[in-house]
Parts: structure tokens; C-alpha cells; sequence
């Protein structure tokens, strides 16, 4: 009789200890946040990140009823403000915003790398993406995407591109050109979008692979010379400018660079649930559609699982770029 007494208050004492957690845990979300959220960038105040962060925390802190502080963390092309993330508390106050370069390229040219993105982050939400444009210089001798692979054959490694630096977004872009279109160009890395759109346009290099942002004023100012966006179908920032994959060696080319939002790995699922539901609205709020636009990003919806499954099919497409063209870390 002792034995029975004792098994029951046993599970008795067990039972209050379940319902205790799980009234905890229902408090916990429901005060999440009390408090302000820290929200990483990994660049520098002023790029495109730094914007569509900035644009996206304005109306996130509104929905979420607590201040969204912006962090600018950059070093070693936005790996240094990721790896800040990856290590903060799980608690749902420390987020990132995040890209492909520095969570999926970055880790995949590293011998050793130092984090998995795949592991050491929770995706919360895809917030939107872009596509890079290659342009040609004024006097270029072809004028459409067709005539430049063309006169890439004709030419051996006579010819150049450059974009804002080795092992980046816009790199993998071009060497997927190369791979696909068959052709020998020299890659020609800069230290960013500005003095590599200033050399393009003074002749010094071929051809430029940039963001579309960044190119467009120079494009629509008639200094350089459109020729195909990466995107899998035209887009609205630029309809007249044909995608690469209109060109019959680079059919279904569709490379884009997105950005989303990121938090530590281990982030409670209610937490990370509730900031999916209000990125989701934000979403929604077309004065941030318009402010992305003026960065040539469309907003893209995608979260949880299926943002999950988004981040594996990218990582795949870019290993593959990589082994293919042999692009290694400097």
C-alpha cells in the first residue's frame, strides 16, 4: 500500500511538474517580447542589406511591440556579424538578417569552416530577392548576351569580367556563365559595386557583373551597356533587359541573391512561430515592397520549413557552381 501511495504521488508531483513547463513556456510566449530584439546586419551601415534591414525592423518593431536595435557587424564579407548570431542566446533576441554570400558561398569556400548555416541558424522568413545584371562596356563589341559569347569563342581568354570581389555572389554568377556558355573569360575581382561599375564604364574592363541596383542608374544613364539579367524570368525593374537563360546555352538560368531573416539555432518553436506569423505581415505592407523596390528586390514569401527546404536547394546549386569552376578561398 505504501509502494501504490507513493508511485501516485509520485506521478502526481510529475503531472504538476509537465503542467508547470508548459504554463511556463505559455507565459514565456505569451511576454515575448518584453523586451527590445538586437537585429544583426553583417555589413557596413548604407548596402543593400543594411537597407532592406533597416526597412524591414521599422515596421517588424511595430507589429512586434518592442524596439528593433540595428547592429552593423561587417568583417570578412558579412561572416563575422553571422558567426555573432550564430553564438548569441537562443531566446529570440539576438536575429540576423542574412544572405547566401556570407551563410551558404562563404561556408563553402572555407577548408574549415567555422559554423554550418544549415545547423547553426533557424530560419524564420525569406524576406526577399534580386537578381545581378551583366553589363558591358560602351565600346564592347556585341551588343546582346548571344553575341558576347560568341565573340568569347572567337577569342580565347581575350576577354574580362569583373565584379566586387572574389568568392561572392555575383563571382558565382559569372563562373556559372562561364561553365554553362562553354566560353574562357578572365574573372576580374574589385573591392565592391562602385569602383568596378567606374572601370566598366571607362572601358578598363569587358563586362561587369553587379546588382542590379547598383548598375541600374548607370544603365538607364545610357554609360553601360545591359545584357542580361540572372533572374528566371524578366524583371519589373528592368523589362527590356533579357534573361540569360533567353540564351540557348543558359537555358532555366536562375540565380538570384536573396536576403531573409535568421535566428540562432535551438530557438524555441513557439518563438520562432510567432516571428514567422509577424514577418509574414510585414510582408504584407506595401510601403515595404516599395522601399525594397528602390533596391531592385521583390519581396518573397517563404518560411519555416519551406524556407528550410529554399536554403538546401541554394546551397546545392551553389556547391555545384563551385566544384564546377573550381573557385577556391584566397
Amino acid at each position: 500500500m505504501f509502494k501504490a501511495a507513493t508511485s501516485k504521488v509520485l506521478r502526481l508531483v510529475q503531472a504538476g511538474l509537465v503542467l508547470s513547463l508548459a504554463l511556463g513556456s505559455g507565459q514565456a510566449l505569451a511576454d515575448y517580447p518584453d523586451r527590445p530584439i538586437r537585429l544583426i546586419v553583417p555589413y557596413a551601415a548604407g548596402g543593400s542589406s543594411d537597407i532592406v534591414g533597416r526597412s524591414f525592423a521599422e515596421r517588424f518593431e511595430k507589429l512586434l511591440g518592442q524596439p528593433v536595435v540595428i547592429e552593423n557587424i561587417g568583417g570578412a564579407g558579412g561572416y563575422t556579424g553571422a558567426l555573432r548570431a550564430a553564438s548569441a542566446d537562443p531566446d529570440g533576441y539576438t536575429l540576423l538578417i542574412g544572405s547566401g554570400s556570407e551563410l551558404l558561398i562563404r561556408n563553402l569556400l572555407q577548408p574549415n569552416p567555422v559554423a554550418d548555416p544549415l545547423r547553426d541558424f533557424t530560419p524564420i522568413a525569406l524576406i526577399g530577392a534580386g537578381p545581378m545584371v551583366l553589363v558591358g562596356k560602351p565600346a564592347l563589341a556585341a551588343a546582346t548576351l548571344p553575341e558576347v559569347l560568341a565573340l568569347a569563342r572567337s577569342k580565347p581568354d581575350g576577354l574580362n569580367y569583373g565584379t566586387a570581389g572574389h568568392g561572392t555572389f555575383m563571382h558565382l554568377v559569372g563562373e556559372a556563365v562561364k561553365f554553362r556558355g562553354k566560353v574562357g573569360i578572365t574573372h576580374v575581382p574589385y573591392r565592391g559595386a562602385a569602383p568596378l561599375m567606374s572601370d566598366v564604364i571607362a572601358g578598363h574592363v569587358d563586362i561587369g557583373v553587379a546588382s542590379l541596383a547598383s548598375a541600374l542608374p548607370f544603365i538607364q544613364a545610357g554609360q553601360v551597356r545591359a545584357l542580361a539579367v540572372s533572374s528566371a524570368a524578366r524583371t519589373e525593374f528592368a523589362p527590356t533587359v533579357p534573361t540569360l537563360g533567353e540564351s540557348p546555352e543558359l537555358a532555366n538560368f536562375n540565380l538570384e541573391l536573396w536576403i531573409g531573416l535568421f535566428g540562432p539555432a535551438r530557438l524555441p518553436a513557439d518563438i520562432a512561430a510567432k516571428l514567422q506569423a509577424v514577418a509574414s505581415s510585414v510582408l504584407d505592407d506595401p510601403q515595404l515592397k516599395s522601399k525594397l523596390a528602390l533596391q531592385a528586390i521583390s519581396v518573397r514569401k517563404l518560411s519555416g520549413e519551406a524556407f528550410r527546404a529554399f536554403l538546401d536547394g541554394e546551397n546545392r546549386t551553389y556547391r555545384t557552381i563551385i566544384t564546377d569552376a573550381q573557385i577556391t578561398a584566397q
